[in-house]
């Protein structure tokens, strides 16, 4: 099936992750030029601390090439939903968050036995990649809020931020925020789902729509 006017193919997603990880390790080696043995503790701090953010933003990046390019469009078995989430708020809370506050809410258990269970492999990834993304384009001392809402028996992840407005569309260049989202879509929508993106007051508000899993498209 052609993908919709005005989405991007796979292989121009694959071409745009290629050149976002190659601007994260342009980064790595300007960030590693700077580094001698006669800077402050503070300076080298701070240079070693940019070297892992870039690091960090290009891995998440790279491990959603496989589920680019694959030919399954079959859901996958995953983690539930309440563990997934744990998951992502202790990597963030390891790795730190640039001094932006960031709520992860954890799903009761009344919401998670309505929905069906976290997808496979790929979700961990996507969901690393765009609050990476986000957390990028959200200045210090702002915040990133994300929840589980059931939408009837779909699953509706929703991330909520006080940055700046930004194109988010299906037509929006393919760097930074903006190519996670068209991930997203791409990957979502094999699925059955889909991707929202609106701003709404002084708040950007991505939501991440997962079918309820007898809805999940056959390849």
């Amino acid at each position: 099936m052609p993908e919709p006017q005005g989405r991007p193919t796979p292989s121009e997603l694959v071409f745009a992750i290629a050149h976002e990880v190659g601007n994260h390790l342009g980064g790595i080696r300007l960030q590693a030029h700077l580094i001698d043995e006669d800077l402050d503790p503070r300076s080298l701090a701070e240079g070693t601390v940019a070297i892992d953010e870039l690091a960090g933003r290009a891995g998440p990046l790279l491990a959603l090439l496989r589920p680019i390019l694959s030919g399954d469009r079959q859901a996958a078995s995953g983690p539930s939903w309440s563990g997934l989430l744990r998951g992502l708020a202790q990597q963030l809370e390891d790795e730190g968050t640039r001094a932006v506050a960031v709520e992860i809410g954890v799903p009761d258990e009344e919401v998670e036995a309505a929905l069906a269970r976290a997808e496979g492999d790929w979700l961990h990834p996507l969901l690393m990649a765009l609050l990476g993304a986000t957390l990028g384009h959200v200045p210090a001392r702002g915040s990133i809020r994300l929840t589980l809402e059931p939408r009837g028996e779909q699953a509706v992840l929703v991330f909520e931020d006080d940055g700046e407005a930004e194109d988010l569309s299906p037509e929006a260049a393919l760097r930074g925020r903006g190519l996670v989202v068209a991930i997203a879509r791409l990957l979502l929508g094999h699925r059955g789902g889909g991707v929202e993106a609106e701003r709404v007051g002084d708040q950007t508000r991505v939501s991440l729509v997962f079918p309820a899993r007898s809805d999940a498209r056959e390849e």
